[in-house]
This record gives C-alpha cells, structure tokens and sequence, in this order.
C-alpha cells in the first residue's frame, strides 16, 4: 500500500504567523504611547497646580485690599494674567512707577518669589515631581510677561515720540522694578510694548479707551530640556 499523500502547506501561511507579529507590536507600541500619554497629562496637572496656586495668591490679595477695580486676575492660555490699569497707576505720557504701583509691584514681586513655581527643587509637595523632571533631563521653566498697552491718542509732550515707545517704556520699568525688588532671575522676565494696537475696548469712547491704558503681567510656566537636550 503506499502512502497517501502529504497535504501540502499553504506558501502563504508565514503571512499569518507575520500578521500576528505586526499585531503585537502595535498593540505594544499603541501601549507605551498611552503611558506616556498618560505621563504627559500628569506632568501638565502638576504644572497647572503650581500656576493655579499662584493665581490664588494674587487674587486674594487684590479681594483683600479691595483693587477689583484696578486690578484683574485671570487665567488665559498666557498663563496667570494679572491686568494693571495704566489709567490709575502712570501719569499722563510716564511710564515711572508711581508710589500707588510700587506696593502692588512689591506683592507680585513676592508672591512669584515666594511661589511654589520657583521652589518645587525644596517644597515638600513637589520635590518628588523636581526628580522626575531631573532624572529625565527637563526643567520647570518659569516665565514673567509684562505686556504694555495704550489707548489710540497720539503721544503729545514727554520723552516718547509714540505709543509704542510709552507703552514699551512701561513695561520696561515695571520688568525692572520687579525683578529689583524681588530678586528673580533677569533671565526669567521679558518686555513688551504693543502701544494701541491691541485694544481690549472701543477706543472712540473714554471708558474705552480708559480700559486700553494698560500693563498686564503674564506668568507661566512649562517643561524644557536641559541644555537643549
């Protein structure tokens, strides 16, 4: 009798043992890029409670000493912005800081200082967040704002030729005397001068343009690598 013969394997059958290997690695890869989704969003929630401390910080301070109505905290997607009326706090075409503003300055000053934003390698709560971040070569980049922003009424009188040179002058000072008085990094501070070109109100109206007279300090906060790495 002889032998019945051999079924003979599919070529194709390798195709099915490749297919499954495919699978698993993408299931796999799918997997890492959900934990380190996951890491992600962690890191930014931290992020966002050192922020949201300071906000808290500030707007107490502003409820305490009864400034809602020349003072504004908020958060945007700048950071914490904390709104100056330049209206009340410079003179007409002066960007030197005048006795009203120099305490209000003092308090921010401070309170960034004194923050959890530049204290997470120390803190308690967050020293543990500080390793990851340097176990993984990445900082907490801490960064100060001053924006400042006029109403449309040509520059008449003083040292500057325009809107532009006022409201960068006085965004200069305020950059300065912070960082004088509390003693954060220079590096960690930027000026800006958008004259009136950003308007947050009419203009053809005086509660317009009263609320277009303005310095706004942005802080914020995000993760960068170490030496660009």
């Amino acid at each position: 009798m002889s032998d019945s013969p051999k079924t003979p394997v599919p070529r194709s059958s390798w195709m099915i043992t490749y297919a499954d290997m495919v699978t698993l690695l993408l299931t796999f890869f799918v997997l890492i890029l959900v934990m380190s989704s996951e890491a992600q969003n962690n890191i930014y929630r931290v992020v966002n409670l050192l922020l949201e401390n300071t906000e808290n910080k500030l707007s107490e301070y502003v409820k305490t000493n009864r400034l809602s109505d020349y003072l504004h905290v908020t958060r945007g997607t700048k950071g914490v912005q904390l709104t100056i009326s330049g209206e009340y706090f410079f003179d007409i075409n002066s960007a030197e800081i005048t006795s009203q503003l120099k305490p209000i300055l003092d308090n921010v000053g401070s309170t960034i200082q004194q923050s959890k934003l530049l204290s997470i390698e120390t803190d308690k709560d967050f020293r543990k967040f500080y390793n990851v971040l340097k176990r993984n070569r990445r900082t907490l980049n801490v960064e100060i704002r001053v924006e400042g922003h006029t109403d449309n009424w040509v520059v008449r009188g003083g040292p500057y030729a325009n809107n532009w040179e006022l409201s960068s002058a006085r965004a200069l000072k305020v950059v300065e005397y912070i960082s004088a008085v509390s003693d954060i990094q220079e590096g960690k501070f930027s000026a800006l001068g958008y004259g009136e070109f950003r308007p947050i109100s009419d203009n053809d109206t005086e509660e317009g343009r009263s609320k277009n007279r303005r310095v706004e300090i942005f802080i914020d906060a995000d993760i960068a690598a170490i030496n660009g790495i």
